[in-house]
């Protein structure tokens, strides 16, 4: 009779194994990036372009945006502070163009799905 529970317990464990491998397979991993280009304009004209971002990573905009335009596979969340906090996060979806608001600007965009 032992020989029988032996061989159950290696079953559970091997099913145990396929099925975590499995999950491993099938979920994402944490390193996504955005495909695709976004362009910038700060408050003085310069026009800043970024390529294939980082998904779910603030990203700083240097000098600050006052024009964004999204051409990656993500939206762009944008925010008026350096560290994507803060009051606002204006959405960015792809293939779209955001133009501040009167004397605003963006400080930091993060891609993602949500």
């Amino acid at each position: 009779m032992r020989p029988k529970k032996a061989l159950c317990r290696f079953r559970k464990s091997v099913l145990a194994i396929a099925s975590a491998l499995t999950l491993l397979a099938v979920l994402p991993g944490s390193a996504q990036a955005a495909s695709g280009t976004y362009t910038y304009v700060t408050p003085s004209g310069q026009s800043i372009q970024g390529q294939d971002p980082s998904s779910d990573t603030c990203v700083p905009l240097t000098g600050g945006a006052v024009k964004f335009s999204n051409d990656t596979t993500d939206t762009a969340f944008l925010y008026a502070s350096g560290s994507c906090s803060g009051g606002w996060g204006d959405l960015v979806g792809t293939g779209a163009t955001w133009d501040a608001p009167t004397g605003a600007q963006a400080l930091a965009v993060r891609f993602g799905s949500a």
